[in-house]
């Protein structure tokens, strides 16, 4: 059976990705400031669930929904060095007798902060492994974007709308496929002293396969001192067999 797995493009939050002045020098939790700061580590490691619903061929040839939910594992890695932003993404989940494993890294090359218009260029790498029953699945994503940034510093807003590129490789026991897509999406950040939240939505323009598909994701954090914050993550992904919902929370440490 022929299946493509969705592309989890940019799935690590950018958490510095626009200019966010006003944090007071004084507060006692502020979130760090690329301005201030020429370096910034993260770590978060994260637990919660997925909710899959996937469609699979019966013993008769008839299609079959079947819906599970199953916990999700997961790791967030930051690093800011000035303008470059580099995210690394892990995440284990064993759903509707299936493991999967996949990780995300990608690397963020911005602008001016403070100018109101400025722009992003980014490159990143997707790997999955995929276990089914019988089967034993992986995808290779290289992918690129590129698109202006906008920092409405009176509301402490950043939006990124872009356009990308990924070149998708599918090996399975069976047969092996490509499907090359386009990407548009766009990125809205929020951040404001210990307070941040960012929401991303794209669509994927598959050129080789016949569908198309659509994938939003939310973050939210607080930070509690200096170092020591809590985040919370919500993901929906379209596939070509199945639908994935997720949501999971975890501590966050700035080193």
């Amino acid at each position: 059976m022929r299946r493509k797995i969705i592309i989890s493009l940019f799935g690590a939050a950018l958490l510095c990705s626009g200019q966010m002045p006003g944090i007071a020098a004084d507060s006692v939790a502020t979130l760090p400031d690329a301005e201030t700061r020429d370096t910034i580590v993260t770590i978060s490691p994260l637990f919660g669930w997925d909710r899959n619903k996937t469609n699979v061929r019966g013993e008769r040839g008839q299609v079959i929904e079947k819906t599970d939910t199953a916990p999700e594992y997961g790791l967030f890695f930051l690093l800011v060095y000035k303008n470059l932003v580099f995210t690394n993404f892990s995440f284990f989940t064993d759903v509707n007798d299936t493991d999967v494993f996949g990780n995300l890294a990608f690397a963020n090359l911005y602008g001016s902060r403070k100018a109101w218009i400025s722009w992003n260029i980014g490159a990143g790498y997707l790997y999955h492994r995929i276990k089914p029953k019988n089967e034993d699945i992986t995808v290779n994503v290289p992918m690129v974007k590129a698109g202006p940034l906008f920092n409405i510093t009176e509301w402490h807003l950043s939006v990124n709308p872009y356009i990308g590129y990924a070149w998708e490789r599918v090996d399975t026991q069976r047969a092996n496929m490509d499907n090359d897509s386009y990407l548009y999406g766009i990125t809205v950040g929020w951040r404001w002293r210990m307070l941040a939240a960012t929401v991303k939505y794209y669509y994927q323009d598959s050129q080789e396969a016949d569908d198309d598909y659509q994938t939003v994701r939310a973050r939210a954090h607080c930070m509690f001192d200096a170092h020591w914050g809590a985040v919370v993550r919500f993901d929906y992904m379209e596939h070509s067999t199945s639908d994935d919902t997720s949501i999971l929370f975890g501590p966050v440490y700035v080193f």
